[in-house]
């Protein structure tokens, strides 16, 4: 079926199957689609509703085209990246607490961009902090055999992406593009920690990661709306093992930790949310330590090196207490600009 066959059948309101977006995205991707037709798809799709088989069929693509970064184990990388988009404005959660992983002992392979609808993305909070975030995919790979963590700049690693750049930004609405972060690792991560920005998405990517072959994975999603484990609501969580998905909800009571107002880890600049972030690495207190806690915990969880949540938030704490996550940070701006 050619491409006004596919914008025909989301006119109607039909779904795709994986190997029809599949298809679909190589003719956009190699030049064969007009704007108006990547425009008319874009929300064709959102306007339907994606299925967990178009977000499996775009992520498989987009994962295949992706720069790889070849590490050793792959089996045993994190990654925390999520979707973003939940327009919240909290500081940067999921660079934080990939630090802290990697204190933990955890080998992180952090998939991130600048940001869209956020203050502050995991580029922009890294530039704050002096790190060289360009690298190309083989010194990336050496920085995670050297010290653990690695970041991947999105636009580096993604050429296949830049067809749709323009018609994404004219068209301006979440869609399916912007779920493909997490689901395209260039390390080829199969341990995930990833945040969404719509509750009704928990189900359905943590179904996509199940069939992507993903080993461990959570996916969240705060009730007020943030794309994290919420400090203030509680979290629709859904957990990906061995290929099957269990749903529940958790709250910061399970873990003894009492509930903060989310307008407490909330920012307004890059600079403010590397402050933030920083403050957590040098042991400050405060929800801003809670926050990176609940989600370092389900990070922990996800690498499979414990399986008991107090056990793992306990490393977490180790990991921030004993300065070990403060010194991956510090190891990885060092090496990110020698190397």
């Amino acid at each position: 079926m050619d491409l006004r066959g596919i914008l025909q059948k989301l006119a109607e309101g039909q779904d795709l199957s994986a190997d029809e977006v599949y298809r679909t995205l190589k003719e956009i991707v190699d030049g064969q689609a007009t704007d108006a037709q990547i425009g008319a798809f874009i929300m064709g799709t959102r306007m339907k509703g994606e299925t967990v088989e178009e977000i499996e069929g775009a992520g498989r693509f987009f994962r295949e085209r992706a720069t790889p970064v070849k590490v050793s184990d792959p089996e045993n990388l994190v990654d925390t990246c999520g979707t973003g988009g939940d327009a919240k404005g909290t500081f940067n959660v999921s660079t934080v607490t990939a630090f802290v992983l990697a204190g933990a002992g955890i080998r992180v392979a952090k998939h991130g961009n600048r940001s869209v609808s956020s203050k502050c993305g995991s580029a922009d909070f890294l530039e704050q902090a002096g790190a060289k975030i360009d690298l190309p995919a083989e010194k990336v790979a050496a920085m995670i055999e050297e010290i653990g963590i690695g970041f991947m700049f999105a636009p580096m690693f993604h050429p296949a992406m830049k067809r749709v750049i323009g018609p994404r930004k004219e068209v301006g609405v979440r869609s399916l593009f912007n779920l493909i972060g997490p689901l395209s690792n260039p390390a080829g991560a199969r341990r995930q920690i990833l945040g969404v920005f719509r509750e009704d998405l928990v189900d359905r990517l943590s179904h996509v990661l199940a069939r992507m072959g993903i080993i461990k994975a959570f996916v969240v999603h705060g009730k007020e709306g943030i794309d994290e484990v919420s400090i203030e609501e509680p979290t629709v969580v859904g957990e990906v093992s061995e290929g099957k998905v269990r749903l529940f909800e958790f709250i910061p009571e399970d873990l003894g930790l009492q509930r903060r107002s989310l307008g407490e880890v909330c920012i307004a600049s890059p600079e403010e949310s590397f402050r933030m972030g920083f403050g957590v690495l040098e042991g400050e207190e405060g929800p801003h330590r809670d926050i990176v806690l609940l989600n370092s915990t389900f990070g922990i969880l996800a690498s499979g090196v414990v399986t008991d949540k107090r056990t793992a938030l306990e490393m977490a704490k180790e990991s921030i207490d004993s300065g070990k996550a403060k010194k991956k940070l510090e190891d990885f701006i060092e090496l990110s600009n020698r190397i």
